[in-house]
């Protein structure tokens, strides 16, 4: 019975991160309709340098945009522990955009650099 319940919980917290994007997931398309959010929760640890940059593509159209960029400590209390960085975004305008992510350090360039992940996002 306690794995029964266990299971059940475990399902019903992971049918609430309905829209929620994560590294694992690149190469995935998100269908919206316009006024849905969904979210990209990623590690990441400032104490290394490193940090994530999102890029859209095409930057032109507004097919999303941008409503929130958090990082959330760790629970732990070690000091340099990472946490997590959710980025946050609403569809604005039906269409097409795809999102890359790089985790690098501010003075590297991207040109270069191969994307950590990328996603489709289609609104209709």
């Amino acid at each position: 019975m306690k794995k029964f319940c266990a299971l059940a919980l475990f399902l019903m917290i992971a049918g609430c991160e309905k829209n929620v994007l994560y590294p694992g997931d690149s190469g995935k398309t998100l269908y919206l309709d316009v006024g849905e959010q969904f979210s990209i929760k990623l590690p990441e640890n400032p104490s290394t340098g490193y940090a994530w940059r999102i890029i859209t593509v095409p930057q032109s159209q507004m097919v999303i945009s941008q409503v929130a960029d958090q990082f959330g400590h760790s629970r732990s209390n070690v000091v340099g522990a990472g946490g997590e960085r959710i980025f946050q975004y609403q569809a604005t305008n039906a269409g097409m955009v795809e999102i890359y992510g790089f985790h690098s350090r501010p003075w590297e360039s991207d040109s270069e650099a191969e994307p950590s992940f990328k996603y489709q996002i289609v609104v209709r």
